[in-house]
């Protein structure tokens, strides 16, 4: 089945960025050979959005992963449809474990895509943490290419695959965080909710065409960014 074919080459890239992290200095020397087989690897988990729904749909992604790991903090897989990332998603009783810890619980600095420690999976605002790297490939690095509106045109779309449920989000704001910080915030009134919608829609580097009620439910994206350095880069998708 494809998504076991998935979950190994998922697995197979984890271990893959291990090993450059466990030897910063053999880097250099296996540099061009590592990215070549990471190369190979994405170019063979790409999946359509229809190819997702009908690998994804039945959750047995997730539960192979928390197998494959020995670990009960995996709360899910998210997937970017026509894309490479394919990730599990954990969550620990904070958000400092993941940072530093790879879903094996190995401590690396690469750390694991991690769900807000404050959100069940099923809260009508999420928020998922990866890191960014300038120097190493991590799986939110490709939430970079979201700036560029012409790619956010082919890759409007994310998966968010649970133990029971499917979910599936159209990105509405991408847009770089300086300074407010507003995007973290998961406790509202009915009214500061609405607002709160209003106000990621607002702050979008473009226009997506995607309109928000204050019914929505939404996913947050949170990676890293270098322009500004010490920025954040945000992705706000809400649920179809």
């Amino acid at each position: 089945m494809k998504n076991k074919k998935i979950i190994l080459l998922g697995i197979s890239l984890v271990l893959l960025l291990g090993v450059i992290v466990a030897f910063p200095n053999s880097f250099s020397s296996y540099g061009e050979k590592i990215e070549e087989e990471k190369s190979a690897i994405a170019d063979s988990i790409i999946l359509s959005e229809e190819e997702v729904q009908e690998d994804i749909s039945n959750g047995e992604q997730v539960l192979a992963y928390r197998e494959a790991y020995h670990n009960e903090d995996v709360v899910g897989v998210l997937q970017i449809p026509n894309t490479n990332l394919v990730v599990p998603v954990l969550q620990s009783d904070d958000n400092e474990y993941y940072l530093n810890h790879l879903p094996d619980k190995t401590r690396s600095s690469l750390g694991s895509v991690f769900l807000d420690y404050r959100n069940k999976v099923d809260d009508r605002k999420i928020i998922l943490y990866g890191h960014n790297s300038e120097t190493v490939e991590t799986e939110f690095h490709l939430l970079e290419n979201y700036v560029d509106p012409n790619y956010y045109s082919e890759h409007d779309m994310i998966f968010f695959q649970t133990d029971e449920h499917l979910y599936r989000y159209q990105i509405f704001s991408v847009y770089i965080a300086t300074e407010d910080y507003q995007h973290v915030n998961l406790n509202f009134t009915e009214e500061a909710y609405a607002r709160h919608l209003a106000w990621l829609k607002e702050q979008s580097l473009y226009n997506t065409l995607v309109g928000v009620s204050p019914y929505d439910e939404v996913l947050v994206l949170q990676t890293c960014y270098f322009d500004p350095v010490g920025s954040y880069l945000i992705v706000v998708g809400k649920k179809i």
